[in-house]
């Protein structure tokens, strides 16, 4: 083992890290969106996920968790301004600038937390490339672990080898034969530090998510309560002895449905296994339910009244058998809600 061990040393000691080159940016719409950062190169707005161009995570749970830190700081509560490189409308790819002018892509590369992408190029924004090059040499975030790497065999253990490679060889495992109970602890520790802050990551994913359909939600219940308000006065109309109807006057509409909104729940499919399951079936079962294609009746002038008052009270009663159940999933969410609160505070 202490063999090994000694070898491993050694292989550590004696290679470095490839070149990373990234990028070009291409001419696109700006918009601005408040965001949450979800993760070291990934931000969620209200029905949209922005990813950020030119730069890819680190991997390690540490370095990960200290980015979305330093997002979170920059970002704050003011609006992100954002310009589209690529991707759907549901999951853009863009460079980002923060309220005081950062772009967030380059401080985080400038600190160490994240790295140029491989996969694109920097003939366009070579600032990319040179912020990275800085926190290298200035050894920042990750790049800290390798510069130290970097440096090679120490001077002291390349004189005790050269003098005598057998008492090199006992020394270098007689240090690590007595540290290597604290490295395990350290690796343990470490192993369940990257659980902790893993489960953090996932905890914050889980209460965007469920904060943006608890939005959508309420948002289709306000417009369905609407829709109800607008086709119970029409009902009054054509039941009141008093006034003739409007449609005899020369026809009307009637909208079958109420238009719902489902951008922020197909959007959000793949991410359903955040929430329990007997919740996530609640969702998808719901917005199965939910009406798709808008449509439309015509009243005619000459249709009887008694057709048209069963026409909109079959309206109304569809309208309001959407409701309850919209109301009992807002209600789960908002549970969810109120003890990420507590668990925050």
């Amino acid at each position: 083992m202490i063999s090994r061990l000694f070898f491993s040393f050694l292989t550590v000691l004696f290679f470095a890290s490839a070149p990373v080159v990234m990028a070009a940016d291409s001419d696109s719409g700006r918009f601005s969106r408040t965001v949450t950062a979800m993760d070291p190169i990934t931000l969620q707005a209200d029905g949209l996920r922005i990813t950020l161009w030119g730069i890819k995570p680190i991997g390690s749970s540490e370095i990960d968790m200290k980015a979305v830190d330093m997002m979170d700081r920059m970002v704050g509560s003011s609006p992100v301004t954002c310009k589209s490189v690529g991707g759907t409308q549901a999951d853009v790819v863009a460079r980002c600038s923060v309220h005081s002018g950062e772009d967030l892509g380059l401080e985080l590369l400038s600190h160490g937390l994240v790295v140029v992408d491989r996969k694109q190029s920097t003939n366009s924004v070579p600032a990319y490339m040179e912020a990275q090059k800085t926190a290298r040499h200035n050894a920042e975030g990750i790049w800290h672990q390798v510069v130290t790497d970097d440096r090679g065999v120490p001077p002291w253990l390349q004189i005790l080898l050269g003098a005598s490679p057998v008492a090199g060889l006992l020394l270098v495992a007689f240090i690590m034969h007595y540290r290597l109970k604290s490295l395990e602890t350290l690796q343990q520790e470490e192993r369940e530090q990257a659980h902790r802050k893993e489960t953090q990551l996932l905890v914050r994913e889980r209460h965007v998510l469920v904060s943006t359909l608890e939005g959508e939600l309420t948002e289709n219940k306000n417009r369905i309560e609407a829709f109800m308000t607008s086709y119970g006065a029409m009902l009054e109309n054509l039941k009141s002895k008093t006034e003739t109807p409007k449609y005899r006057q020369g026809g009307d509409i009637v909208q079958k449905h109420p238009s719902l909104s489902k951008t922020v729940f197909e959007s959000s499919v793949s991410k359903l296994s955040l929430l329990d399951m007997k919740l996530a079936a609640q969702l998808s079962k719901l917005y199965a339910g939910l009406p798709k294609e808008q449509e439309y009746v015509n009243i005619e002038p000459g249709v009887p009244l008694d057709s048209a008052v069963a026409l909109v009270e079959k309206v109304l009663r569809e309208a309001e058998a959407l409701v309850p159940p919209i109301t009992a999933v807002i209600a789960a969410l908002d549970e969810i809600i109120a003890s990420s609160r507590k668990i925050e505070a």
